[in-house]
């Protein structure tokens, strides 16, 4: 998902991924969250936990279900402590900074910085989620194999048993056909 805000309301979340208000919540419960709130004690999702309620919302539309997302995501060890709360105080104190007393020069240098950081970032990111991606796909393509072993396994058995029925049903009719040919001729 592409985060375009620092923080987004359960209203703002809901609409991006396509879910309900209702749905993020049982995720938050289902999966132990610690949401955010601010002043007011409305939730408020940071980049992070919108991302993970993304890959939630993600595997849920591969069909996997709750218990095996829990697995899945607690062996990539996703989130383990709550992002901390960060009261409106605090942003408002760090977007009235006094950038104007900077020299030029510092705020290109500042400016490249930012651009190469994020650039290296970005990769970074990109390199992690074709890693994941091919990872995920490898283990589906693993977990295919072994369904479909294991269908051959239970055709197998079927296909015995059915055999066995067959003879079963092939030895009564030839008794019966005796006894009646029997009854017929008087023996």
């Amino acid at each position: 998902m592409e985060i375009l805000k620092d923080k987004y309301s359960i209203t703002e979340l809901s609409q991006r991924l396509g879910i309900t208000d209702h749905a993020l919540r049982y995720y938050e419960k289902e999966f132990s969250l610690t949401i955010p709130k601010d002043s007011r004690g409305r939730r408020y999702y940071t980049p992070e936990t919108a991302n993970y309620m993304f890959k939630i919302k993600t595997m849920r539309d591969d069909g996997l279900e709750i218990k095996a997302i829990k697995k899945v995501l607690n062996e990539e060890e996703y989130i383990k402590e709550p992002p901390p709360v960060v009261s409106e105080a605090l942003e408002m104190s760090i977007d009235n900074k006094p950038y104007n007393k900077l020299s030029p020069e510092l705020i290109v240098f500042f400016d490249e910085f930012k651009n190469q950081i994020t650039d290296s970032i970005s990769s970074e990111v990109l390199y992690s989620r074709e890693q994941l991606a091919a990872e995920i796909n490898k283990t589906k393509l693993e977990l295919g194999a072994c369904m479909e072993n294991g269908m051959r396994k239970i055709e197998t058995k079927m296909e015995k048993h059915f055999c066995d029925v067959d003879k079963a049903i092939g030895t009564w009719r030839e008794k019966s056909n005796k006894k009646f040919i029997n009854r017929i001729l008087g023996k």
